[in-house]
């Protein structure tokens, strides 16, 4: 997959945000805050070239981009399946344009714990937000980052089901950035969430609704039973932590967003996507051997390539203050 970055300007201020070390005021002169059509353009040359079908717009909030609508224009000329990740608090005129591609051919991510100043969505948020789901319909697939182990997903359920939304839903976990203030669920507060992820997941499947869990998460946050509990849910974890390949609107690539200090590559144009992917998965190798716990190093599921070790941001953060970076690596993979 790749992500691109359409705007570097939000109107949220989500205290869990990732991204916040690169948004911008629409006044700031110090890069562009908008990427331009031509350039727009060129990405969707890049897509081409790698061979993919899907346009992913990020931003920021990329919906604030004064010409969103000829960005979705120009992605519909290349029959580019578009991705749209926003907050949902989106106006009437783009929700026009969105209502105008055929559900087949979009999918609007929609983060419903997004909000401009409190740690929860406000009712007037929540209000606007369902007004937006009820006009996208099974367009809208629904998320929700979880940055504290007292997270209520109950809400999603009649969500999906009243507004008409896809029947799955994204949850992801909040990761630190480098040098950031922004908060996120500590890997000593994963097993508490576990179990409750475990028990929404069955009782999603009871309405034929299914979890999709992003990157970061790791299989020991959940007992044997959790596990279990998912599987029968249809829930594939994955346990991964790979390059997503966000594109900024300079032109440059980088892993993600938490890493976006980390591991870049100043320019990404007229190079393919595989050659990206693996420029930035070597940048950030070193790190692979560990994981978010000491024990990941020694753990066998990591050792098989059953689960990466969770966010590689959370990882780093691990040996941020450590003077030199240690690790005992086995020399051969336990016996599963």
């Amino acid at each position: 997959m790749v992500n691109i970055i359409v705007s570097t300007v939000c109107n949220m201020k989500c205290t869990y945000c990732f991204a916040e070390d690169h948004m911008l005021s629409a006044h700031d002169d110090r890069q562009p805050t908008f990427i331009s059509l031509e350039s727009f353009e060129r990405r969707l040359d890049d897509l081409d070239r790698s061979g993919i079908n899907e346009i992913r717009l990020i931003g920021g909030e990329p919906t604030l981009h004064p010409q969103f609508d000829a960005l979705i224009e120009q992605a519909r000329r290349r029959n580019k399946h578009i991705v749209v990740f926003t907050h949902g608090l989106i106006p009437d005129r783009i929700v026009t344009v969105l209502e105008a591609i055929p559900p087949d051919d979009c999918t609007i991510l929609v983060n419903t714990n997004a909000t401009r100043q409190s740690t929860s969505p406000t009712d007037a948020e929540q209000s606007r937000r369902r007004a937006v789901l009820q006009r996208l319909g099974s367009r809208a697939l629904l998320g929700f980052t979880i940055y504290t182990p007292r997270a209520e997903l109950d809400f999603l359920l009649p969500l999906v089901l009243d507004m008409g939304c896809q029947k799955k839903i994204r949850l992801g976990l909040a990761q630190p950035i480098s040098g950031g203030s922004n908060r996120y669920l500590h890997p000593k507060q994963y097993p508490q969430v576990g179990h409750p992820i475990a028990r929404f997941a069955h009782a999603a499947a009871q309405h034929g609704i299914t979890l999709e869990l992003d990157c970061g998460f790791v299989r020991c946050m959940f007992s044997q039973d959790d596990l279990e509990t998912l599987h029968t849910a249809g829930v594939d974890p994955a346990w991964r932590c790979n390059p997503i390949l966000d594109i900024g609107v300079n032109g440059e690539a980088f892993h993600c967003f938490p890493l976006a200090n980390q591991a870049v590559v100043p320019s990404a144009e007229a190079e393919s996507a595989v050659n990206l992917r693996a420029s930035l998965a070597g940048q950030v190798q070193p790190y692979r051997v560990a994981g978010i716990y000491k024990e990941c190093s020694s753990c066998r599921f990591k050792l098989m390539g059953a689960c990466t070790g969770g966010c590689l941001a959370a990882t780093i953060k691990r040996f941020h203050d450590a003077p030199t970076l240690r690790l005992k690596v086995p020399e051969e993979v336990p016996d599963a």
